[in-house]
C-alpha cells in the first residue's frame, strides 16, 4: 500500500491525499488511480424507503440494477484539481473573500462547475483510456447507501447521522477548521463521514455534480439497468447537501438540479469498469 498523508479527526484516522500544482502528468494519474475503490454490481430501490421521507423529485421508489465500477474515495481536493489545471493548462480556480481561508490543498474543490468537473474526468479518460466519467446519480446513491441498503439515510459508517460523534455538528465544523467566521464551510478531504466501504465525504461535505441531466419526474419512467438521466435538459443533477447549509440536512436520499456553469459544488469521479486497474 502507497504511503499517503493523515489527518485525525472525528476520534480517527482519516487519508487525505492533497496533491500538489508541481505534479508530473504520471504522479497525477497514479494518485488518481490510488483513491479508486471497486464496488460491486447489484440491484437496489432507489428512492426513500420509508414513506414518510417520500416527497417532491425523490418518488416513485424504483429498482435499479447497476454493473459495477470504481469510485474515488474522496471530493477531489484542490491540490489535485489545481494538479490538472497545471498539467492540461486550464485556469487556475480563483476564489474569493471567505473561500479564500479554505482554499488549501487539502481541502475539496468546490465552486466548480458541472463542465470543469466533467472535463477532470474526461482528462483522466484520456491519459489513461480507461473510462473515467462522473458518477451517475443512481451510482452515487448506491454508494451513499452502502450498497443501496433500505434504510442506510446517510452515508455514515453505520447509515445514521449521529452529529458529534459520526457526523460533525455545528460546533465541530467551527472548531475543528479554527473558523472564527461563524459560518459551516467544507472540512479537509477525508474529514467525514466515511461508508464501511471506506468511501468519504459523500454527505455533508460539499454539493456534488454527477453525470445526468435533471428531471424532477425522471423517477417514474427510469429504466432498471444502469440508468443513465434524461438525454437532454436545462440542468444537471447536484448530490449531498454541502457543509454550508444545516449538518441535519445532508442525506443519502436528496437530489437538485442546477444549470450547469454555476460554480456551486465539488465532484469525485468514477471508472465504469470492472477489470483490475494494475
Amino acid at each position: 500500500m502507497r504511503r499517503v498523508n493523515s489527518l485525525m479527526l472525528l476520534g480517527g484516522a482519516m487519508v487525505c491525499v492533497l496533491g500538489s500544482p508541481t505534479l508530473s502528468k504520471s504522479a497525477f494519474v497514479e494518485k488518481n488511480l490510488n483513491l479508486m475503490v471497486k464496488v460491486p454490481g447489484g440491484s437496489y430501490i432507489m428512492g426513500p424507503s420509508r414513506p414518510d421521507w417520500q416527497a417532491g423529485n425523490t418518488v416513485p421508489p424504483h429498482r435499479v440494477k447497476l454493473t459495477g465500477f470504481y469510485i474515488s474515495r474522496y471530493n477531489t481536493s484542490y491540490g489535485l484539481y489545481d494538479a490538472y489545471t497545471n498539467l492540461s493548462g486550464q485556469p487556475l480556480i480563483q476564489k474569493k473573500n471567505l473561500d479564500l481561508f479554505f482554499r488549501g490543498a487539502q481541502y475539496p474543490a468546490n465552486g466548480i462547475t458541472w463542465s470543469q468537473a466533467n472535463n477532470y474526468c474526461q482528462w483522466l479518460a484520456k491519459q489513461t483510456g480507461l473510462p473515467f466519467s462522473l458518477p451517475t446519480e443512481a451510482q452515487y446513491e448506491y454508494v451513499a447507501r452502502n450498497l443501496g441498503q433500505p434504510n442506510w439515510a446517510f452515508a455514515t459508517s453505520n447509515g445514521k447521522q449521529e452529529l458529534g460523534k459520526n457526523f460533525p455538528d455545528y460546533n465541530m465544523f467551527i472548531r475543528q477548521k479554527n473558523n472564527r467566521f461563524g459560518i459551516l464551510m467544507p472540512l479537509p478531504v477525508g474529514s467525514i463521514p466515511c461508508t464501511p466501504m471506506g468511501i468519504c465525504g459523500l454527505n455533508g461535505e460539499v454539493n456534488e455534480w454527477v453525470k445526468d441531466w435533471y428531471d424532477p419526474h425522471y423517477y417514474a419512467h427510469s429504466p432498471v439497468d444502469n440508468p443513465q438521466g434524461p438525454s437532454t435538459g436545462i440542468k444537471r443533477v447536484i448530490r449531498s447537501g454541502g457543509a454550508q447549509g444545516d449538518p441535519g440536512y445532508a442525506n443519502s436520499f436528496g437530489r437538485d438540479g442546477l444549470r450547469p456553469k454555476v460554480a456551486n459544488g465539488g465532484f469525485r469521479c468514477v471508472i465504469n469498469s470492472t477489470k483490475p486497474l494494475s
